[in-house]
């Protein structure tokens, strides 16, 4: 079988949960925090008095974090990367690429541990990076609230709570932020972490199915077609691909079914492909086994409204997501029942979204809760 990101899709589950998990339990230790005690005259002097506690609890989910993080990242890409050389010998074996015994010599290989831990490492640094931010984002919204309540309590303007419930909902819809990827793009934590456990573990299937093609003397590989593809994609599908040299050209190969010469354009290597865009966080693109006058490529592939169908829908995703979170921490019990209205209206807009798109599209519950994978 062919290898692509959902086949390590899986894997990303329990980090995107932990991490998921924590903003969730960060957020609401907040509000419990900035409620108690709100209608009392020192409630400001009180709050900030106690903001060591907050820093200690924060600080414990955070130790959580480090020890958790680092075993289930292991875990994922050490799974995805065999899940991908497995898809690969799969693959070889429905084509009758190679013998049994061939097929039997190649599985009991072992895998290159460098490449693997190269991309634990990757992995591990890049979710750890964001510790210092979560451990941050509480302290710095604590003061904020309070301090952008009391000079509307102060003038009359509003009540305590609802001036304090005003400025909670502000960094509730931003989450906690200040994450950056490599294209400048600046992420809420559950989604960037979401990015990178995808990214990784989708790299490692990657590798452990092309370090088995290698295994068998295979050189070239195809990019499949996908629906729904983006922009950054659409220029690769279809195309093919060196697992060892860059650059494109036109060589001469054999048809392995009849031994007749047959010219095949290389677009690049796999590692120019996927630095162009190609395997990107949530792509559905995968890459097989090319067998030179055998495999035939698709054609017709691009799908432009189905990418834009897609990307509305995971807006609408990302909507009901921060709105939940803004009905789980609320202060105040009224500014809970509106985000659960909210809530509901946002899921009517899924389900009219997805039965006038353009497209087939597919609802996902999962990725519309809070503090879980999706």
């Amino acid at each position: 079988m062919p290898v692509d990101r959902t086949l390590a899709e899986g894997l990303t589950r329990a980090l995107v949960d932990l991490y998921g998990q924590a903003e969730k339990a960060i957020a609401s230790d907040v509000a419990r925090r900035l409620k108690a005690g709100i209608d009392r005259p020192d409630w400001a002097d009180q709050k900030l008095g106690s903001i060591n506690d907050l820093r200690n609890t924060v600080q414990q989910v955070v130790r959580k974090l480090d020890t958790d993080t680092t075993g289930l990242a292991h875990q994922a890409i050490v799974m995805a990367f065999a899940r991908g050389g497995t898809a690969a010998l799969n693959e070889l074996a429905k084509i009758g690429y190679l013998t049994p015994t061939q097929l039997h010599a190649i599985r009991q290989s072992l895998p290159g541990a460098e490449a693997i831990n190269r991309l634990v490492f990757s992995l591990v640094s890049t979710l750890k990076g964001t510790h210092v931010r979560i451990l941050r984002w509480p302290l710095d919204v604590y003061r904020e609230v309070i301090a952008a309540t009391l000079p509307q309590v102060l003038l009359g303007t509003t009540t305590r709570l609802a001036a304090a419930q005003h400025a909670w909902e502000r960094f509730l819809e931003q989450g906690v932020t200040g994450f950056v990827d490599k294209a400048g793009r600046r992420w809420e934590l559950a989604s960037y972490v979401e990015m990178a456990t995808r990214t990784g573990t989708a790299q490692a299937a990657v590798q452990g199915h092309l370090d088995r093609l290698g295994a068998a003397g295979l050189d070239l590989t195809i990019v499949s077609d996908a629906p729904q593809e983006c922009v950054r994609c659409r220029p690769w599908e279809g195309k093919i691909l060196s697992r060892t040299l860059a650059g494109a050209r036109t060589q001469l190969e054999t048809n392995p079914a009849t031994n007749d010469p047959v010219l095949v354009h290389i677009a690049g290597s796999v590692v120019e492909a996927v630095a162009a865009g190609l395997m990107h966080p949530n792509c559905r693109h995968s890459l097989s086994a090319y067998l030179p006058g055998v495999t035939r490529r698709p054609t017709n592939t691009a799908d432009p409204a189905g990418d834009t169908a897609r990307q509305q829908l995971r807006a609408l995703e990302r909507k009901i997501r921060k709105t939940k979170l803004q009905q789980t921490a609320a202060l105040d019990p009224a500014a809970a029942k509106a985000a659960a209205v909210k809530v509901r209206a946002l899921q009517a807009q899924i389900r009219e979204h997805l039965a006038t798109a353009p497209t087939t599209l597919f609802r996902h519950p999962e990725r519309e809760q809070l503090g879980a994978a999706r």
